[in-house]
């Protein structure tokens, strides 16, 4: 038999769930692509004041304090006008304290034309609310918000402090998270609200960018024996590049991706040359994503992509006089996981078997994202958790909307637990 309290936040979340399933359809309206994060951010903030009844902040990121860090990933854009949005929600004491995070950026949607439902306009069919960044993750971040929400109304005080945050730049570097990490300090327990299907993920590989320039030598197009195409030579070295994903498989073993044939990949993301089809490139720019074993530094990481790319030039008599240049735009991201038996798992696992009747699926995931940032050597437990959907990265994306009810029941009693 539910206990009251399991029984009243239910009855909370789905009497507030209209209300949130609006909330996260006015968010997906809002693109908050890189650089145009602030609309949406302000939703948050407004909602966080007015309706979750907390003290909320919208403050800019402190380039200078993040420059310091050594976690922090260079960025050649401004911070202004970008804000974090954090609200705490204090304890009487004594209780352990809480971050629900998640952020609000997307990445793009292009090509447009290949989505059935446009992007932006959060369209609902069925169960599922279509567009960019409704799974991932602005359903998670609904989800924390309707979760707290019902704790306020229904749930007896905390002891320990609930922080909720909602930061910019998951998606290319986690200089949000890392400001939030700097904000808040040491914290008991987190859970990054991601899309994870209502399963428990609780590792991340290691991600890098890096961006190779190449030049070629003008003339005439016409005189093909003395001029140096540029995206010829970036091509061969794209070649070159693609075996670096096999070795990084061929040894890997770790129990949470077992069975997993292929947990790291080598993409090439963007490729930039030329502005006429008579002329020839003089300089191709392309930049790819590489994840890498969990137990790997950056610099590590780094040097097998220049080793890789310096055999190459050595092999070519232009590139070996003009070799490529490298650069580490965005993600440098180490590898990160919490032990199945941490605390917090545990207690989330209960939770969650309270709120459906099912066990928590404990799994990896594929990608680096901002749990990071929480040092598990340092005490501070963190799990993603959230809500399912589909396509994310992709055109029709979609949050399924049942579940982000779920995930705030889960999440609701998971609060009331760890805080109490």
């Amino acid at each position: 038999m539910r206990s009251s309290v399991e029984r009243s936040l239910d009855e909370a979340v789905d009497r507030l769930r209209p209300e949130y399933v609006e909330l996260l359809a006015s968010l997906v309206r809002q693109p908050s692509l890189l650089g145009q994060e602030r609309p949406a951010q302000e939703i948050v903030y407004r909602h966080l004041r007015r309706r979750v009844g907390l003290e909320a902040e919208m403050w800019d990121l402190d380039l200078g304090a993040l420059g310091r860090q050594p976690t922090f990933a260079p960025a050649s854009w401004s911070y202004e006008g970008r804000p974090n949005v954090t609200a705490l929600w204090a304890g009487s004491g004594g209780g352990r304290s809480l971050v629900l995070n998640g952020h609000i950026d997307v990445v793009s949607p292009e090509p447009v034309d290949w989505w059935t439902y446009g992007p932006w306009d959060a369209t609902v069919v069925g169960d599922r609310l279509y567009g960019r960044g409704a799974y991932d993750m602005k359903s998670g971040l609904v989800a924390g918000l309707l979760a707290l929400h019902a704790v306020r109304e229904v749930a007896p005080p905390l002891r320990g402090t609930v922080i909720f945050e909602s930061v910019i730049e998951e998606e290319c570097t986690g200089n949000g998270m890392l400001a939030a990490r700097l904000r808040s300090g040491r914290v008991d327990g987190a859970i990054v609200t991601e899309p994870t299907d209502l399963a428990a993920r609780i590792a991340t590989p290691g991600v890098i960018w890096f961006e190779v320039t190449v030049v070629g030598r003008p003339a005439y197009v016409g005189l093909g024996g003395q001029y140096v195409n540029a995206v010829d030579k970036a091509a061969d070295l794209i070649v070159a590049l693609r075996p670096l994903a096999d070795e990084l498989n061929r040894d890997f073993r770790h129990p949470l991706y077992k069975g997993v044939e292929r947990p790291f990949t080598l993409s090439v993301g963007t490729i930039r040359a030329g502005d006429w089809p008579s002329n020839v490139p003089l300089e191709c720019r392309f930049t790819c994503r590489m994840s890498f074993p969990l137990d790997w530094s950056v610099e590590r990481a780094q040097e097998l992509v220049e080793s890789r790319l310096r055999a190459a030039a050595a092999g070519d008599p232009w590139l070996a006089e003009h070799p490529p240049a490298v650069r580490y735009p965005g993600f440098r991201a180490r590898g990160w996981e919490i032990a199945a038996d941490a605390p917090l798992l545990g207690l989330l696992g209960e939770c969650h078997r309270e709120a459906t009747g099912q066990a928590l699926s404990i799994e990896p995931t594929f990608g680096t994202a901002d749990a990071r940032y929480f040092d598990v050597a340092a005490g501070e437990q963190a799990a993603y958790f959230g809500p399912a959907g589909g396509s994310p990265h992709t055109p029709d994306e979609y949050a399924d909307l049942e579940s982000m009810a779920v995930a705030a029941k889960v999440l609701s009693r998971f609060v009331v637990e760890w805080c109490a």
